[in-house]
C-alpha cells in the first residue's frame, strides 16, 4: 500500500507459502500478483517477461535448454536412508539433484546458528523473533524434504502467532533437538568434501596465489558468481591441507552470503 502511494505502476509481487489464498486476493492488496514458495525460477522468469518489452529480451530456444537432473551421485546415495528427509521430496522441491544439494549443505552449515538464535529468543521471552526465526526455519526444511521438522515449526510459528506461550514452552526443547539432530545426519556431505580432492593434480604455487587475489578482491566487492567461480576453479586442485580448511570455510561463509566473515578468513 506504502508503494503504491509514490509508485503506482511498480510491478510488485507477493512472495509467499500461501498460495491457497489465490491471486485474485493479492491483486486485491495492490501486488501484480504473486510467487509461491518454495522458489521456482520460470515461475520468477515468466512474472519479470510479463513487465519487459519484447525487443530487450533474448528468449533461448528449446534446443538451448539444459534439463537439471534428478539422480543424486553415487557418493551421495546415502541420503536415501537418511532420516528426516525425503531425498524426492527435497529434488522436487529444489528444482533438481545439484540444487538439493546446495540446499542441504546451506541448510546443515546454519544450524548451530540458527539454533542458538531460536534459543536465545526463547530464552529471553521474545516471542515475535521466535516466530519469525520458526517461519524461516519451516521453509528452509520444507526445501529440502525434512517435512516432520517443517510441521512442528508450522504449529510453533501458529502458536507464536496466537501468543500461545504453553504451546511453545511445551515444545521448544523437542523443536531444538530435532533440529541440532540433523548435524550428525548431514556430516558426511562435510566428509565428502575432506576426500573429493585426493585424485586431482595438485596446484601450483603462482596458480594459488593468483586465485587468492582473485577472491581478495571480489570477495570485497561482494560478487557472488565471481568468488563461486574462483572456488570452483580450486576445486579442480588437490590442495595444501591449510588452504584446503580454508577453502571449505570461505564455501561454508558463501553459502549464507557471509561476507564480512570472508574477508577476515582471506586476510589471515
Amino acid at each position: 500500500k506504502r508503494i503504491r502511494e509514490d509508485h503506482p505502476d511498480l510491478p510488485v509481487y507477493a512472495l509467499t507459502a500461501n498460495g491457497t489464498a489465490g491471486e485474485d486476493f493479492y491483486k486485491s492488496k495492490g501486488f501484480n500478483g504473486y510467487l509461491s514458495k518454495p522458489i521456482d525460477t520460470v515461475q520468477v522468469e515468466r512474472a519479470i517477461m510479463k513487465h519487459l518489452p519484447e525487443n530487450i529480451m533474448m528468449k533461448a530456444e528449446e534446443t538451448e535448454a539444459q534439463p537439471q537432473s534428478d539422480e543424486l551421485d553415487s557418493g551421495l546415495s546415502w541420503l536415501l536412508d537418511t532420516e528426516g528427509i525425503s531425498v524426492t521430496e527435497g529434488i522436487k522441491n529444489c528444482g533438481g539433484a545439484a540444487q538439493f544439494i546446495s540446499s542441504l549443505h546451506m541448510f546443515a552449515d546454519t544450524i548451530d546458528d540458527n539454533a542458538k538464535v531460536i534459543g536465545n529468543a526463547f530464552d529471553d521471552g521474545d516471542v515475535k523473533l521466535y516466530t519469525v526465526k520458526v517461519h524461516a526455519l519451516k521453509s528452509s526444511a520444507r526445501i529440502i524434504g525434512a517435512t516432520a521438522l517443517s510441521e512442528l515449526c508450522q504449529k510453533l510459528e501458529d502458536a507464536g502467532n496466537k501468543e500461545d506461550l504453553e504451546f511453545i514452552e511445551a515444545n521448544h526443547e523437542k523443536l531444538l533437538k530435532d533440529y541440532r539432530d540433523y548435524i550428525p545426519r548431514l556430516s558426511r556431505l562435510s566428509e565428502g568434501e575432506d576426500n573429493k580432492d585426493k585424485d586431482l593434480p595438485p596446484i601450483s604455487e603462482e596458480e594459488l596465489e593468483d586465485a587468492w587475489s582473485a577472491l581478495k578482491e571480489l570477495a570485497g566487492q561482494m560478487d557472488y558468481d565471481g568468488v563461486d567461480m574462483v572456488l570452483g576453479q580450486l576445486g579442480e586442485y588437490s590442495l595444501p591441507a591449510e588452504k584446503a580448511a580454508t577453502v571449505r570455510s570461505l564455501e561454508k561463509a558463501l553459502r549464507v552470503f557471509d561476507w564480512d566473515k570472508m574477508e577476515k578468513i582471506l586476510e589471515q
